[in-house]
């Protein structure tokens, strides 16, 4: 080989495909997968061994080892043995004594603060009612209301009464694994608990390294709520708080909505881009303070010493932001590169990649699964395969500024190119307008604005003035680029959702690149043209089964989302029409949103973009506040609802939502109360058995759904007053092979004679897990059983899923039956 060039197949890349091979077959979730994660763990290395150049033996010999040994680690990952001490041997155990130690930094919610406890020690009552200390394992997420009486910070440690709750996650189909995630993490419970619960346990000799993150901790919240307040809590506020301390957490979710349309969300993580300009801003100070010093540049030691140098503060910096898992990746990328570059030694850029992810994989091999993980290595390596490309092909050559230029709106579309995919899947989101965006933020957020920043986190101990000087001109500059990047995506076509796109589908357009690539760089066309070929008719059949809906044709579906305490129900006609039926969503001023995590994923799964009707039966929250998001990103045809109004926020959003996009709004009543498609017919019982004074649950939109002989009964949350209405007005009118449990099952509502008008075969009861108000009542359920109902719960069984093709019907649920 000669001098300068490279291997084929730099040596480091079969040994972190072995390791993500091992890591792949060892997240089985049953020892039954074994074997055939054991078999096509032997075919890739197989593979291996025949591919490598060079010394096959050594090479395989590391692969088969790395393979092997990250397996073990993620295979015991993914199905742990619980010792008797574990966390998760303690759910739901009333006022049990938690000890434990913080080992993560506070994140702050408005009304709360949440935390990562590593449990030392658990006292639960024995059989004599008496309590017992045990030695603990496992860690837990600790949400704190109110204040404590000390301070918490970094690994204090605590002591609480509380009760442990298991981690649990929506049953619909291609929901987010929650709990896997946490479990990746090694998280397997949360606590609940007032701040006045919670006393510290002072120690005599605390870890050494505890007052210096204590310490960095501390400074920055003070420097977060100093930016705050002297920015106003202003949008541009949060953006620069987030980019100095890595707090985002209580950042206007329209501020992330934003910079997502615009393919720019990636400056506001603390991960490789951020550290890569911190880490140069650092090296260019040291070498060039070092560089006063004759003796070091004359024997060129100002170079590595400022190198070696730069990984001081940038490791301050990582814990300061909390080192988050996409900030040690950051850091373990860039000192990879860093001690490559100071090694003098000429390295493949892939293979220096491929060290930094080895590396990565060996101190946590759950990285793999990570979202950020994955779009940064891709990020990455799509622009050093990118970059070779033009410097082979002489592309990049272009002098200065416009060379500038040029190079950043390739790196730009190099790393939109191959983050697109893994986008598509993870966040059903594609942005047109990443370039002209990230041409103009990149140089202003990263190398202005972030800088000024810093230098204000310098001066804000010494010269708060100046720090406030330095935030101000770069809010400024921020509040300019929301500006600009406000106007870019309302131009047409800027941005849009995607629906669900399979693993099958990512790996296609990847080996579809991975062709091009192959045609650009060793200019064989010949063979890989026809791959090429073979590859694209492949993407257009995934393709043309993407456009089509995902249910069995000549068939309706109706399913009855898991949204918790709520309701949310799709239904897809024969006739290809889609309704959502209410929206779930939480009470009491929680802010996760139903709409964005639970509904929509699922109708982006369901590959559902455009909304026929949406139908809001009454505007109480569990029902109203999950079709904000959905009536502000889908396409609507109308939205239909009753004749109430709420001071809500979400009902008043719903409404700006329908103007601004025009949106039909529909209140049925007596004249305007059926609405059929073919065969599909919707009756809406909204006149003789309304009445005024109604309290709002008695005031819903009730209808019957029918498919020829199929009929299925939505009375949303009415009670026994308007229960007795419809009675005496339709009486045999309603009859329904299927009924949604009227006001989640409450003892208020499901009365006999009721029961005895719609005479269901089935019941299908939207409830909450645990719920405060014991949603189903005992009584319900056996009036139920009385009536020879089969009855389906959210809570027990996840989301249920009704298809008829217009006689018979069938029930499955997702978590079986």
């Amino acid at each position: 080989m000669k001098q300068g060039s490279h291997p084929l197949i730099p040596p480091l890349v079969p040994v972190i495909l072995s390791m993500i091979t091992g890591i792949l077959a060892g997240s089985v979730s049953s020892p039954s997968d074994l074997p055939l994660a054991a078999i096509g763990f032997c075919i890739l290395a197989a593979l291996f061994y025949l591919g490598v150049s060079g010394k096959k033996n050594l090479v395989f010999c590391i692969c088969l080892l790395a393979g092997i040994w990250t397996g073990y680690h993620s295979y015991h990952l993914h199905n742990p043995r619980h010792p008797p001490g574990h966390v998760s041997r303690f759910y739901n155990q009333s006022d049990i004594i938690i000890e434990g130690r913080i080992v993560s930094f506070l994140r702050q919610y408005p009304d709360k603060s949440r935390m990562v406890l590593a449990c030392r020690e658990i006292a639960a009552k024995d059989a004599h009612n008496a309590p017992r200390a045990v030695p603990a394992k496992g860690s837990i997420y600790l949400n704190v209301y109110g204040k404590t009486d000390h301070p918490l910070r970094y690994n204090d440690l605590i002591r609480f009464s509380g009760t442990i709750r298991p981690i649990r996650n929506f049953g619909n189909p291609g929901a987010f694994d929650y709990k896997t995630f946490l479990k990746r993490k090694g998280i397997f419970g949360a606590v609940h608990v007032g701040g006045y619960k919670i006393d510290k346990v002072f120690e005599e000799q605390p870890p050494v390294i505890t007052p210096l993150v204590q310490a960095l901790e501390k400074t920055r919240d003070q420097f977060y709520h100093f930016a705050m307040h002297h920015l106003h809590y202003q949008q541009p506020g949060h953006i620069l708080a987030a980019l100095v301390t890595g707090k985002k957490n209580q950042m206007p979710i329209d501020i992330r909505d934003l910079f997502s349309k615009a393919g720019v969300s990636h400056l506001l993580a603390i991960s490789g881009l951020h550290m890569g300009i911190l880490s140069m801003i650092f090296f260019f100070l040291f070498y060039g303070i070092l560089s006063l010093f004759p003796s070091l540049l004359i024997s060129a030691r100002a170079k590595k010493t400022a190198g070696i140098l730069t990984l001081v503060p940038l490791c301050l910096y990582a814990i300061f932001c909390g080192f988050s898992p996409s900030t040690q990746r950051a850091f373990i990328m860039i000192s990879f590169f860093m001690v490559s570059f100071l090694g003098e030694k000429q390295s493949h850029p892939v293979n220096t990649l491929a060290g930094a992810g080895i590396l990565i994989l060996l101190a946590d091999p759950a990285s793999l699964f990570s979202i950020s993980f994955q779009l940064s290595f891709t990020a990455v390596l799509f622009i050093i395969l990118g970059i070779g490309i033009g410097a082979k092909h002489k592309i990049l050559t272009i002098p200065r500024v416009p060379g500038f230029v040029m190079s950043l709106c390739a790196v730009t579309l190099l790393a939109g190119l191959g983050t697109f995919p893994l986008i598509a899947r993870y966040f059903h989101l594609v942005s047109m307008i990443q370039i002209p965006a990230n041409l103009v933020l990149v140089p202003v957020i990263g190398f202005v604005c972030l800088p000024l920043a810093l230098m204000s986190l310098v001066a804000w101990p010494l010269i708060p003035g100046l720090a406030g000087g330095l935030l101000t001109m770069a809010a400024w500059l921020v509040s300019v680029c929301l500006k600009y990047i406000a106007w870019l995506t309302e131009l047409p076509f800027a941005w849009s959702h995607l629906p669900f796109l399979p693993m099958a589908d990512v790996l296609i357009i990847y080996a579809l690149m991975a062709g091009i690539f192959c045609v650009l760089y060793f200019k064989k066309t010949k063979y890989v043209v026809a791959v090429c070929l073979a590859i694209l008719t492949m993407a257009c059949l995934h393709g043309i089964r993407m456009m089509c809906p995902v249910r069995l044709p000549g068939h309706m579906a109706i399913t009855i989302l898991d949204v918790g305490q709520g309701n949310a129900a799709l239904i897809q006609s024969i006739e290809g029409k889609n309704i959502l039926v209410d929206g779930g969503g939480f009470s009491g001023g929680s802010s996760f949103d139903i709409g964005r995590y639970v509904v929509a994923p699922f109708l982006w799964r369901q590959r559902v973009m455009t909304l026929d009707k949406v139908i809001l039966t009454h505007p109480d929250t569990d029902h109203m506040n999950g079709l904000v998001f959905i009536l502000e990103n889908f396409r609507v045809g109308s939205l239909m609802k009753n004749s109430d109004t709420s001071p809500n926020e979400a009902f008043g959003r719903i409404m700006a939502a329908c103007r601004d996009k025009n949106i039909a709004v529909v209140v049925p009543d007596c004249q305007n109360n059926t609405f059929v498609w073919d065969r599909t017919r919707l009756l809406f019982y909204q006149c003789e058995s309304v009445r005024p004074g109604l309290n709002t649950n008695d005031n819903s939109l009730v209808f019957k759904l029918t498919l020829d002989e199929f009929s299925m009964f939505f009375p949303a949350d009415i009670m026994e007053t308007r229960e007795l209405l419809l009675t005496q007005t339709r009486g045999k009118n309603m009859a329904s092979r299927i009924l949604l449990a009227p006001h989640h099952g409450s003892n208020g509502s499901s009365q006999k004679f009721f029961l005895d008008q719609i005479q269901p075969e089935s019941v299908i009861i939207s409830c909450g897990f645990n719920n405060p108000y014991k949603f189903p009542h005992p009584e319900v359920l056996d009036r139920y059983r009385q009536q020879g109902c089969k009855i389906f719960r959210t809570d027990a069984h996840g989301a249920v899923t009704i298809t008829s093709s217009g006689k018979g019907y069938t029930i499955v649920t997702h978590k079986g039956g």
